[in-house]
């Protein structure tokens, strides 16, 4: 099956049949210094005008961020980093440019995306943009996105599938094309970005409006439950779930993880679990797990 995801999906359609619908429901590749303190953040933060915030799960994203600010030499900042308390807001009003990159989250954007915009003043002469990563398109979620800050720009990027409770991972062959498509891609949308270049190129896909406006409030209201989440093996207490979790929302307790109720489904604890032992629900256990970092090695790309 092919379908727009990077984490989550409600619809899918057939390869090689006639589409149908089911209803389902870093020049910085890491930062150049570690920021200790808010003395060092805040002139840090003057030295870099132009940033570009990002929100992962699996890593994708994260990815296209450090790549794209390779190309703008711009400073990139996690926005896990500001939910979980790690790191004061950033103040972004002389900012000549700001970039927000997500994965895309049943046709929108991660609610801790669109409330995180709602708390910086993002300066009304900045060029704003958007990229979303998504599996294959994004509905009309970007154009949604935008009534809550202003964009000049938006822009697309396919990476590989993460969901994995409705959905087999995708191919290696598929995995490493999403991939090289992806570099080919970063680097126009970064020429335009440099330019300052106002285009609106997300791929919207079939049925845009059904995917964003119908579908993607039931997932919201249905299909999010960290309750399904569960240990099937022995667990070695080693965190990588607690870790990776971009909103904070894994505990570990007697040496195993328990989720609480900040869950936003992206998968990313379930594919990096080291033991392949969590699961969510009864659907994941045939499922592959999936490694942007494989992935990169195989294509020895960085």
């Amino acid at each position: 099956m092919n379908a727009n995801r990077e984490n989550t999906i409600f619809f899918c359609k057939t390869r090689n049949e006639e589409t149908h619908w089911l209803f389902l429901i870093y020049k910085h590749l890491k930062p150049n210094r570690l920021l200790s303190n808010e003395k060092d953040y805040s002139s840090y933060n003057q030295k870099y005008k132009n940033m570009i915030f990002y929100f992962t799960g699996n890593g994708n994203s994260k990815w296209v961020a450090a790549k794209m600010a390779n190309e703008t030499n711009d400073r990139i900042f996690n926005i896990s980093d500001f939910i979980k308390g790690n790191q004061p807001l950033p103040d972004i009003k002389s900012d000549d440019k700001v970039g927000i990159i997500f994965p895309t989250h049943s046709w929108y954007v991660p609610l801790p995306v669109v409330d995180f915009v709602k708390t910086i003043e993002v300066p009304r002469d900045a060029y704003t943009y958007a990229i979303c990563t998504c599996g294959d398109n994004m509905g009309k979620g970007m154009k949604l996105f935008a009534k809550q800050v202003k964009l000049d720009a938006a822009w697309s990027v396919r990476m590989p599938n993460t969901y994995i409770p409705m959905f087999n991972l995708d191919s290696d062959e598929v995995m490493r094309d999403k991939v090289n498509d992806a570099g080919t891609r970063i680097h126009q949308i970064a020429n335009a970005i440099n330019l300052h270049k106002k285009e609106w190129d997300v791929l919207e896909g079939m049925l845009p409006r059904i995917k964003t406006y119908i579908v993607y409030p039931l997932f919201a209201k249905y299909s999010i439950k960290a309750s399904k989440f569960h240990l099937e093996g022995e667990c070695t207490g080693c965190n990588t779930c607690g870790n990776i979790c971009p909103t904070g929302n894994i505990e570990m307790q007697k040496g195993r993880p328990t989720w609480a109720d900040k869950c936003v489904s992206c998968m990313g604890c379930v594919n990096a679990c080291p033991q392949h032992i969590i699961q969510y629900g009864k659907s994941t256990r045939k499922r592959g797990r999936y490694s942007l970092a494989k992935v990169l090695k195989e294509l020895s790309i960085k």
